[in-house]
This record gives C-alpha cells, sequence and structure tokens, in this order.
C-alpha cells in the first residue's frame, strides 16, 4: 500500500513539474507551440491533478474524519460556506466598481496575462515587472492555479481558500492540546473566524494575505513535530512578501526560547538558529531580487519607513546592492 502511495507522490510530482517544464519552453520561445493559452491551459489542469496525488494521503484521512467525527463535519461544511461567503463578499466589490479592489487585483491579472500571452515575466501597467517593487515568487505558484479560469473570481477563490486553510489542521491541533473534540471544533473556529479572515478578505487581492495562512501552518507543523511541513510551510510564507522573512526571525526565536515536545534542548537550538538563519538569507535574497528587476531604484527596506532602522539599513544595503549589480546599473 505504501508503495502505491509513493508511486502516486511520483506521478503527481511529475504532472506538477511538467507545467513548468511546458510554459518554460513557450515562454522562452525555444517551443513556440506551447505558448499557447489552451495548452497552458490543460498543462495547468494537469499541475492541479498532480497536486492532488501528492495530496492524496492526507486528502483520505480528512475524508475518514469527516465520516468518523460529526464536529470535524461541522467544521467542515462551515469551512465551504464561510469560503464561499468570503468570496462572493469580495466579488460584490467590482460589481459595485470599487476602483482600489479593481486596480490592485488588475495589477495580478495583467501579470498572469504577460506571462502568457506577451512573453512578459509578470508585467503590469502599474509595475513592469511585479518584481520591480515586490519579491513574490509565489506568483509562479499562483500562476497556474489562475490559468484554469482566469478572472477574478478565480483569483478571489484562490485567495479565500488558501488564506482560510490552516482551518483544517487546527482542529487536529486543538484535539491533541484540549482532548475533547467540541474544544477542537473552537480551535479552529477561531481562526476561521478572526475579523481579519472575514473582513481583510472582502477586499482586493493581495499576495501579502497568503503571508498568516502559512505563517499559521508553519506554527502548526511545528506544535505537532513534523519537519517536512515545518520547513514546507516557512518557505511557503517567506515567498509571498519581502518582508516575511521578518515573522521567521520571531519563529526562530519563539523556538529557541519555547520548549517543545518532541525536541531536546540541542535540538530545539539547533532548528531556531536555522530558522534565523534562513530568515536571513531568504532576507538578503528578496533585497537583491527587488533590487535587482527594479535596477537599484527600490530597496524593500524603505518599507520600514518611519522607523529608525530604515536609514541605516538603506544605506548598507544599497552599497551591497551597487557592488553586486554594479554592471547592471551603470548601464
Amino acid at each position: 500500500m505504501k508503495i502505491k502511495e509513493k508511486q502516486l507522490r511520483l506521478i503527481g510530482a511529475a504532472l506538477f513539474a511538467q507545467f513548468y517544464v511546458v510554459w518554460a519552453l513557450g515562454f522562452t520561445n525555444y517551443v513556440p507551440q506551447l505558448y499557447n493559452l489552451d495548452v497552458l491551459r490543460a498543462s495547468a489542469i494537469l499541475l492541479v491533478i498532480g497536486l492532488l496525488m501528492m495530496l492524496s494521503g492526507y486528502i483520505k484521512d480528512v475524508a475518514r474524519q469527516v465520516v468518523a467525527d460529526k464536529y470535524f463535519k461541522a467544521l467542515m461544511i462551515i469551512y465551504a460556506a464561510a469560503v464561499y461567503y468570503i468570496t462572493y463578499r469580495a466579488m460584490t466589490t467590482y460589481y459595485q466598481l470599487n476602483i482600489w479592489s479593481s486596480l490592485d487585483t488588475a495589477t495580478f491579472m495583467q501579470s498572469f496575462a504577460s506571462a502568457t500571452l506577451y512573453h512578459e515575466l509578470f508585467y503590469s501597467f502599474a509595475v513592469s515587472p511585479f518584481f520591480y517593487s515586490h519579491a513574490s515568487p509565489i506568483l509562479f505558484l499562483l500562476y497556474p492555479l489562475y490559468l484554469i479560469y482566469p478572472g477574478i473570481p478565480a483569483l478571489m477563490t484562490i485567495q479565500a481558500a488558501l488564506a482560510t486553510l490552516p482551518t483544517i489542521p487546527l482542529y487536529k491541533l486543538g484535539l491533541r492540546l484540549f482532548g475533547d473534540r467540541r474544544y477542537a471544533l473552537l480551535t479552529a473556529l477561531t481562526y476561521l473566524l478572526f475579523p481579519w479572515i472575514t473582513t481583510y478578505l472582502g477586499g482586493a487581492f493581495e499576495v501579502v494575505i497568503l503571508t498568516a495562512p502559512f505563517f499559521a501552518l508553519a506554527l502548526y507543523n511545528l506544535y505537532m513535530g513534523n519537519r517536512l511541513g515545518y520547513w514546507l510551510s516557512l518557505t511557503l510564507m517567506m515567498t509571498t512578501i519581502e518582508f516575511s522573512p521578518i515573522l521567521g526571525f520571531f519563529i526562530g526565536l519563539y523556538i529557541l526560547v519555547t520548549k517543545l515536545d518532541w525536541l531536546k534542548a540541542k535540538g530545539r537550538v539547533a532548528l531556531g538558529l536555522k530558522t534565523l538563519a534562513y530568515s536571513l538569507a531568504w532576507l538578503f535574497g528578496d533585497f537583491l531580487m527587488v533590487y535587482y528587476f527594479s535596477h537599484g531604484t527600490i530597496n524593500i527596506f524603505g518599507n520600514v519607513w518611519g522607523s529608525s532602522l530604515a536609514g541605516p539599513l538603506i544605506s548598507i544595503t544599497d552599497s551591497i546592492g551597487n557592488a553586486i549589480f554594479h554592471s547592471l546599473l551603470t548601464q
């Protein structure tokens, strides 16, 4: 049985990766025939199938728990209703011609269209390219999901589903902490019904919104002792926006001062220090990414405006960026 599940995951991984191979070959004009909306959409559908195959074990566990646990079944019904309500509420702002929601969301739609039709990497009218002002590699993961059904409804559904995703594993965490299904349901609903989820998601599509769910999933996997899940969630959080590594620093410090059941003292110190180093590497990488695409005109540490740290950080990192990209910036 385990062998079949492993094979299923390998096939799923291949289907997941094929989209990026197809897109890259078409985007670079190496195989022009592949750079076609219908071809890319079909490839994106295969990517989603592959993703579901890789998560098949987790999906089966959720299905079994829905059948066996009435409280978890109630949570899944509430979760589905919440995603529908949040998406519906967000869509009404566009029908009401809300200019701010439309402008911000249009930036992402234009970015995905440029990668699909114009051989441009996430370009838009507002910022060309998107990485000119923000370090958000998660766009590469959102892009194929959007391609399946391009449009505002797809973007808002993706945002609502991802932002509320921690609701499901938090039930398991609550069950472990309290040993009572009622309290587990309350734990999960505490996240789902938090005002940030039910109100802020009613606006424009923003990648920064996706920082919170992956932050929550990183903490969940940390408490549950799932190393792979922890590093995967932490990495996904890092890809959302350039200042998300700062949250990684806080997680690293938290690990250093908090006792964890599944880690001894030496292991806890090692994990905390690794998290701090990983966060620092991501922060520096985000700085270089934006500095490169903006040709030295944007420094991500400008986002800490109002802080006494902004000036020194900008002056120090500007000299580093100029040294690394000197030939590019002098062209």
